[in-house]
């Protein structure tokens, strides 16, 4: 009977040193799966953007009107358009010419940097980083 007594506190000392590793994999992984879905939002805004630019019209988008297409998909997507910072280049060149978009977003690691630690004090993981998005098309 006191070997079973044992055991059943055994169990919970195991449980508690084992939930802290497991809740921070756990964040760690829903924080950087964000973090990755708004890389992959990114690029595809950046590309539905320069789509829109390549298109061969006259006259040829110009690089406000690509500007605006990347920022209303990531408002359709929702993310806010007005953290983003985009920048275009090449929009209403000769055909062949390359056009580029890059878009920049913040992100933050809320959850794991509290957990770990920030950066900032030398160790852990950074509290906020900046993704980007970039594509680059030939003009038609």
């Amino acid at each position: 009977m006191m070997a079973n007594r044992n055991n059943k506190g055994m169990s919970s000392v195991e449980f508690a040193l084992v939930l802290p590793v497991f809740m921070m994999l756990l964040f760690g992984i829903v924080e950087f799966g964000t973090a990755f879905y708004k890389q992959q939002v990114l690029t595809s805004a950046a590309r539905e953007a320069a789509r829109i630019g390549i298109v061969a019209v006259n006259p040829r988008p110009t690089a406000t009107q690509v500007k605006e297409k990347a920022l209303s998909y990531l408002d359709q997507v929702g993310l806010d358009s007005g953290s983003a910072v985009v920048n275009v280049s090449g929009a209403g060149g000769k055909s062949g010419d390359p056009l580029s978009v890059e878009i920049a977003y913040p992100a933050s690691f809320v959850l794991i940097s509290n957990l770990i630690g920030d950066t900032a004090q030398g160790q852990g993981v950074p509290g906020e980083t900046t993704l980007y998005g970039r594509v680059v098309f030939e003009l038609e």
